[in-house]
């Protein structure tokens, strides 16, 4: 079975653009992060639906001109990975 996760609840979270950075203030945790894309994009496709990271790289490709030769599942899955540590996304029990 394919590993899905959901992003925190939007209204736990408070964004800033600065610049090529997003400053993303978590309500529960109380703690301010500083994210560079595709990070802030990863958890606006993800738009509080459980997602699997090849649903969240097809809703990237159709919102972004991405490069085809470029491993988008892989990327995903490594800020996933990133997120999740971080508290803003949870992979969700099967």
């Amino acid at each position: 079975m394919t590993q899905k996760y959901r992003a925190a609840a939007k209204d736990d979270l408070i964004w800033h653009d600065l610049d090529s950075m997003t400053l993303l203030y978590h309500r529960p945790s109380g703690i301010t992060h500083m994210l560079a894309d595709p990070a802030p994009a990863i958890l606006e496709v993800m738009n509080e639906a459980v997602l699997s990271t090849v649903e969240i790289a097809e809703r990237l490709s159709a919102r972004f001109d991405l490069e085809s030769n470029i491993d988008t599942e892989n990327i995903v899955l490594a800020r996933l990975e990133e997120l999740s540590r971080l508290g803003l996304v949870a992979p969700v029990p099967a």
